[in-house]
């Protein structure tokens, strides 16, 4: 007994050890150089990189055996560990040889544990869908796990955040690896009966559930609606109505991200039924612009102001769309950074969502523009999973990069070049007598001019 309670230490010490080497990683300077690396590092040789590198690879195996030992505290942290070396870094070729062993070992965490371990193995299965993307092996993994995510997701005895967790996973796993049509509709079904407890009962009330429980069902349409860019215009315009009517009942939701959530599932749905018909409108139409407008300016004191602040500024984009006023956003890259020509115009589609976003590391930033509510919802269904890793993930893996059209992956920095950037990168001092003296002197002309009042044409 004393033997194994040492044994126990030991492995929960070497786990925490993987978890934080993982974690000291910096995102935007050295995405794939490890956080023990010293200022000597500017001299390694090609033979050191490569053992820095093996390195990191055999922690990740010390996970690996760490996760299958008696201990539950000691295997919830080498799943957690395992999980954010893969967010660090883009281990595919790492993986190759080793996706079947970790589905195996999630899938097992999945089916016997409980609590905090089931969760950490459904974000393990995420990753490691999402580092082998562009690969067949990532649909071998999926079938190998979507069952038991879907058993996980659909059982009630199960904790919220667990089902939580599953439903992230089983929706961005079939997004990602699922080429067959008939499996992604089983999954939005599947989806579609956990969020479906949210729509108003026989006579018309609506169910009032805990925090818990909503966020469960926020999970789940989220994860529905990100299927749903999976479908043709065609086949999405079929289903409008009926979607749409029950999107509008979910708009009376207490919870504000289960309503922004369905907000944004119907604006997802004129986009798409708006480019196979151009002039789509739902049969409900005015009372669902009436919901809409109430949301958009809401200002209710019962609800929290950073919630009526987020609901309103969601909603005055949805409801243009739905009113198909919008722009156009056009000229996307081929090289890494996109170029957009944004006008006034209105579009066939009613869109009219337009987001800048930044990303990447210092050496490779690419701008990335979305345009359209389908790329949107991908785009936040991403950052869900990804977290800190999203920099790195948008920048070197092939298949997320594929999702957003982005072209190949830019070079990336051997570390010994990286680790003498960040050597040679030099910061001011901001206590130094000269860098004070300078701040005083342009606070003091600041003043100045504001006083002034006085404007050079």
């Amino acid at each position: 007994m004393p033997r194994e309670k040492k044994l126990s230490k030991k492995a929960a010490a070497a786990a925490a050890a993987v978890l934080t080497t993982a974690q000291n990683e910096k995102d935007e300077d050295d995405c794939s150089v490890a956080s023990d690396r010293t200022e000597s590092t500017a001299q390694l040789s090609d033979e050191e990189c490569v053992s820095e590198s093996e390195c990191y690879e055999q922690k990740v195996r010390d996970a690996m055996d760490l996760a299958v030992v008696k201990s539950v505290h000691t295997r919830t942290n080498a799943l957690t560990a395992l999980t954010t070396a893969m967010q660090k870094r883009v281990l595919t070729t790492f993986l190759l040889d080793h996706h079947q062993t970790l589905s195996d070992i999630a899938e097992r965490s999945l089916k016997k544990g409980k609590g905090a371990e089931q969760v950490a193995a459904a974000r393990l299965i995420n990753l490691l869908v999402l580092s082998l993307s562009e690969l067949p092996q990532a649909e071998e993994v999926y079938k190998a796990v979507s069952g038991v995510l879907t058993v996980t997701l659909t059982d009630p005895s199960m904790t919220h955040t667990t089902r939580l967790e599953c439903a992230h996973t089983l929706s961005v796993c079939t997004f990602i690896a699922c080429h067959d049509l008939a499996e992604v509709m089983n999954a939005m079904n599947k989806l579609h009966s956990v969020f479906a407890a949210s729509l108003p009962k026989g006579n018309g009330d609506l169910p009032n559930h805990p925090l818990g429980l909503s966020s469960l069902h926020t999970a789940a349409l989220s994860g529905f609606c990100l299927l749903l860019c999976l479908l043709s215009p065609a086949t999405l315009y079929t289903m409008a109505n009926k979607l749409i009517k029950e999107m509008c009942d979910l708009l009376g939701q207490s919870d504000v991200d289960l309503r922004i959530q369905a907000g944004e599932g119907v604006a997802l749905i004129y986009e798409s039924a708006r480019t196979h018909n151009a002039h789509y409108y739902c049969t409900q139409q005015r009372t669902l612009i009436s919901v809409l407008q109430d949301l958009a300016t809401d200002s209710h004191k019962f609800r929290a102001k950073r919630d009526r602040k987020h609901q309103r500024a969601s909603f005055r984009e949805i409801i243009k769309t739905v009113e198909g006023i919008g722009n156009t956003a056009t000229g996307k890259n081929a090289s890494g950074s996109t170029v957009g020509v944004i006008g006034n115009t209105a579009t066939a589609g009613g869109g009219v969502i337009n987001e800048l976003i930044t990303l990447g590391p210092k050496h490779a930033r690419q701008e990335l523009i979305l345009d359209s509510w389908s790329l949107k919802i991908q785009y936040d269904s991403l950052c869900k999973v990804l977290n800190e890793g999203l920099n790195t993930h948008i920048t070197y893996n092939v298949g997320v990069r594929d999702v957003f059209s982005l072209g190949p992956p830019p070079m990336q920095l051997t570390p010994s070049v990286a680790s003498l950037t960040k050597r040679n990168h030099k910061k001011i001092n901001r206590e130094s007598p000269a860098s004070k003296a300078r701040q005083m002197t342009r606070n003091k002309n600041r003043d100045n001019r504001a006083a002034a009042k006085t404007y050079d044409d």
